[in-house]
């Protein structure tokens, strides 16, 4: 992404991510894993677990079949949410590169 824009653009655009951020519903930090067993008849059993950190070591939590569905989501969600905090975070280093520019350019324009 350019961060070669004005202070205002920049602005702008962290606003509407913010807005898009608001939007955002349940969420959860994790990987849905799918887990196929061999049952005691013989037959394909098929599990899902939810794995995430925990204080650097790994969890895990088995999710019912009827919940899968949802919990994907949450899991795209979060995502989703990571991605906006990551872009929303690079225009605010840029409004800030941008500051210091306009401030000296400000200082030169002054003294000339």
């Amino acid at each position: 992404m350019k961060i070669n824009r004005s202070t205002k653009v920049l602005k702008q655009r962290i606003r509407a991510r913010l807005k898009r951020l608001a939007q955002c519903g349940p969420c959860v930090a994790g990987t849905l894993n799918r887990i196929e067993k061999v049952g005691k008849s013989g037959k394909p059993v098929v599990s899902h677990l939810l794995t995430f950190k925990v204080e650097g070591k790994t969890r895990s939590i088995y999710v019912p079949k009827d919940m899968v569905g949802e919990v994907e989501q949450w899991v795209k969600e979060h995502r989703r949410i990571k991605r906006l905090l990551a872009e929303i975070s690079q225009l605010s280093v840029g409004v800030i590169r941008r500051y210091v520019r306009e401030k000296r350019a400000a200082a030169r324009v002054k003294d000339a």
